[in-house]
């Protein structure tokens, strides 16, 4: 019995000398763990994430030190090296919005347009997603030569990456091509390209040439369609003609012979 009530006694001493060890203890860890806070809620993302990962399971601290080192990279511009921090946490804060913000750059380094622009569309107006999908969808437009969408998307895109640049290079590119096609009498072709152009260099005169030129293309054309008895193919092209010379009467000269009652078709 006496035996039993030292070593009671002995078990009390011992608890009153670890106790406040461990309640200092804890009180330490709950310290550091708002001091990590602190540094996360000032940007200090690489400091934090070093902070949160000193402190184990505790509370949040794995994710906040996962989630700080995403940040860490993705404000480098680093989002190759900060997509596997999303990925592990894209329950937690815009995890998830970040997470495909960087799958999609990722895609985009691979040239996979297309696909990369889909990602970035459905982050809606997240950060500069919508920029960045336009620019996804110039560069996947280029590579069909649908110049017209490239054109349109790249002024989307505004200041990302280098969408000025690869603007002006297409608007070049697209005038050269034009004036060559001016050079082989493609008129129609050129007109076309020059259109897509504006104002730029001097896009819109060249325009008018083309146009020009292509109307006399086709209404000799048509002339010649006559000759030849084709009054039904005369008349498809005076019709389109509207406008240009005596085309407007000449087609309804056509009309009456061929029996086409104009005022139905309007």
């Amino acid at each position: 019995m006496r035996a039993y009530k030292i070593g009671k006694r002995i078990l009390a001493v011992l608890l009153a000398c670890l106790l406040p060890a461990m309640l200092c203890g804890c009180g330490n860890e709950y310290a550091n763990y708002e001091e990590a806070l602190d540094l996360f809620g000032d940007g200090n993302y690489a400091d934090a994430a070093e902070a949160f990962g000193k402190l184990g399971d505790y509370l949040q601290a794995e994710t906040y030190a996962a989630y700080a080192q995403g940040l860490t990279y993705y404000e480098q511009g680093n989002y190759v090296a900060a997509e596997p921090y999303f990925e592990q946490t894209q329950d937690f804060m815009y995890g998830e919005e970040r997470y495909r913000v960087c799958h999609a750059y990722a895609l985009e380094q691979e040239e996979q347009f297309a696909e990369a622009a889909s990602w970035y569309d459905a982050l809606g107006d997240f950060e500069d997603a919508s920029q960045r999908a336009a620019y996804c969808r110039a560069r996947a437009a280029v590579e069909d030569e649908d110049y017209e969408t490239a054109i349109i998307n790249y002024n989307d895109a505004g200041d990302y990456s280098d969408a000025a640049s690869r603007l002006d290079a297409l608007n070049f590119e697209i005038y050269d091509h034009a004036m060559t096609l001016m050079d082989e009498k493609s008129y129609e072709q050129a007109f076309t390209l020059f259109m897509l152009l504006g104002t730029n260099y001097d896009a819109d005169e060249q325009a008018r040439v083309c146009k020009n030129y292509f109307q006399d293309e086709s209404y000799s054309q048509a002339e010649t369609l006559m000759d030849a008895g084709d009054l039904q193919g005369a008349y498809d092209i005076f019709s389109a003609l509207s406008g240009y010379r005596d085309a407007e009467a000449r087609a309804e000269d056509l009309a009456g012979q061929l029996g086409i009652d104009t005022a139905v078709e309007d």
